[in-house]
């Protein structure tokens, strides 16, 4: 590229990209202008700060981990300066940690002593409505006596005095003396008990009636000289003063060489340290002691508030029960002391309420029961009345059910039984009739032998024969006795006995041959036992059938197999004579 070409590539640089190059260029000026030196961040940097913590919490935690571990370093490497640094702090945390419990038990103390029923509690309180005290301050005027009659202030590490206050007109040792005496007795006991130096150091001790309490701080120690018995909150006011201290002086105990003017300003805490409690009206004679009292007295009413629990909780069981037994029906239930009252409904046809009482575990006796009879509809006592009216059967035992207002009747029962229950037309309440379909009739006790030796016995036949040997004729006239004994023991019962006469053959011959044999057997079988039955009395009704082969009787050994098959058999039916109410089955 020639000479005179270039300001014609500058030209036309300027035409194409002009404005775009002006406008990065004052860009690039605005940028340069904002850049910031190190004062000008410095001094605006906790504006910064502050507006950034303002938004959110972002920046606590960016700078927690620096912040954590500028405090572990310095707990590290200057742990003294660490601790004295945050004494002022950290005792009024703990104080105050402390004094919520300890408030809460004085509250419950105080309470404890409102509620006192003790004689000295009483003539307390009279005293605090009579002058208008609070009755807290009265208790404590009577409980807590002492004076302090001197404080000082210490530098811990000269031994010191930089102030102290006593109560006006009241002669005190020279100070210096006293603060003279403490280090040198301070000293003493850390260098006798060196251990128990760095755990807290000299905390009390005792020159005649005086007590000495000294509490100490990083720089300086307090000592209280109380004359009688202090109580523990003077020891915790001991603690906030010379916290106090370390808080308003923090340089002038660094930095002391011996000129106390700075603390003058200490007095007003020291003073305020000075603490007199008088016992002006101490009681004269014997205390009596009411704790064993009040204690006998409330073990027993717990003794008598178990006891009255456990017979609230007893009777309330004992009335579920009767509620809940079919029958039963409580229409008020009250206890009392003693004795608890009961009153309600009951069906005789149930349980009795005492039996469900006792059941229960309350003696019947201990409740004074009024019970009004009447009639329950519940299907269980309904059954129960129809059974105890229809009294029991001789021989099975059928199950009555009730559905709807229809006793069901089941199972076998004796037929006698059984028609009676057919005839019958008055039914207890909840019963409207019976069905006997589902009943089966069986012989009364009193033939079940008779009826056992007919079903037993056969009427034996020779092979191919339907002729009635004397064996075969004997056999009838049994069967003849125990059947007419049968009809005459449930004649007047209405029960009808019908006979059904079973024609069998062994197995020689063809099924038609042996299907005729059979029938001719039952009928020849049928015309004998009628004619041994006629003029008798009372007959049963005699129907026959022959099987042929079809239902063979058993038998292990073939041959008598074949011969007890060549026979006519006996088996009874019982049916019920049908009556209005009653449907025979």
């Amino acid at each position: 590229m020639d000479e005179t070409s270039a300001p014609d590539l500058a030209k036309l640089r300027r035409i194409l990209v002009g404005e775009e190059r002006a406008r990065l260029d004052q860009l690039e000026a605005k940028v340069e202008d904002n850049r910031l030196s190190a004062e000008r961040l410095a001094a605006r940097l906790p504006e910064a700060i502050v507006l950034r913590a303002a938004q959110d919490r972002q920046l606590a935690r960016a700078l927690a981990p620096t912040v954590e571990g500028a405090i572990s370093e310095s707990v590290r490497r200057k742990p003294g300066e660490f601790a004295d640094a945050i004494f002022p702090v950290l005792g009024p945390a703990i104080r105050k940690a402390i004094a919520e419990t300890m408030a809460e038990l004085v509250g419950s103390i105080n309470r404890a002593m409102q509620h006192s029923f003790s004689a000295r509690g009483l003539s307390w309180r009279f005293e605090s409505w009579r002058t208008g005290v609070p009755y807290a301050a009265v208790v404590i005027k009577h409980a807590l006596v002492y004076r302090v009659e001197q404080v000082f202030l210490v530098h811990r590490e000269t031994g010191l005095l930089l102030a102290q206050a006593h109560p006006p007109n009241l002669a005190v040792p020279d100070a210096d003396l006293v603060s003279g005496m403490l280090t040198a007795i301070r000293d003493f006991v850390g260098d006798s008990f060196s251990a128990e130096k760095e755990v807290g150091g000299l905390r009390t001790f005792s020159v005649g009636e005086l007590t000495v309490m000294v509490e100490q701080g990083p720089k300086a120690l307090l000592a209280a000289v109380v004359r009688g018995q202090a109580p523990e909150s003077y020891l915790r006011r001991l603690q906030e003063t010379i916290e106090g201290v370390h808080g308003q002086f923090p340089s002038a105990l660094a930095e002391f060489e011996g000129d106390t003017t700075p603390f003058e300003a200490a007095q007003p805490l020291l003073e305020d340290c000075l603490v007199t409690v008088l016992d002006t009206d101490q009681p004269v004679g014997a205390k009596v002691n009411w704790t064993p009292w009040v204690v006998g007295l409330g073990l027993v009413a717990l003794v008598i508030a178990a006891w009255w629990t456990w017979s609230v909780l007893e009777f309330n069981r004992a009335v579920r029960a009767l509620r809940a037994t079919p029958g039963i029906v409580v229409v008020e239930a009250s206890r009392g002391w003693r004795t608890h009252e009961v009153r309600g409904l009951s069906d005789p046809s149930g349980a009795t309420p005492a039996t469900v009482l006792r059941a229960a575990g309350v003696e019947p006796a201990r409740v004074t029961q009024q019970w009004e009879p009447y009639v329950s509809l519940t299907p269980s006592l309904v059954v129960a009345r129809a059974a105890r009216v229809l009294g029991p059967t001789s021989v099975g035992k059928p199950a009555l059910v009730l559905r709807g207002e229809t006793l069901m009747v089941r199972g076998p029962a004796d037929a006698p039984w059984l028609a009676r229950v057919a005839r019958r037309t008055g039914w207890p309440a909840g019963v409207a009739g019976v069905d006997l379909r589902e009943a089966t009739p069986v012989l009364p006790a009193a033939l079940v032998r008779a009826g056992d030796s007919l079903v037993a016995g056969q009427v034996l036949f020779a092979p191919g024969s339907a002729a009635l040997d004397d064996a075969a004729a004997a056999a009838v006239r049994t069967a003849a006795r125990h059947a007419r004994a049968i009809a005459a023991g449930l004649a007047d019962d209405g029960v009808t006995v019908g006979l059904t006469l079973t024609g069998r053959t062994d197995a020689t011959g063809t099924d038609s041959t042996n299907q005729s044999l059979s029938r001719e057997r039952a009928e020849r079988v049928r015309r004998a036992l009628e004619g041994a039955l006629r003029g008798g009395g009372a007959a049963p009704v005699l129907t026959t059938r022959g099987v042929g082969t079809r239902e063979p009787l058993s038998e292990s050994d073939s041959t008598a197999r074949a011969r007890i098959n060549r026979s006519v058999s006996f088996g009874i039916r019982l049916s019920i004579d049908a009556t209005p109410g009653a449907r025979p089955r």
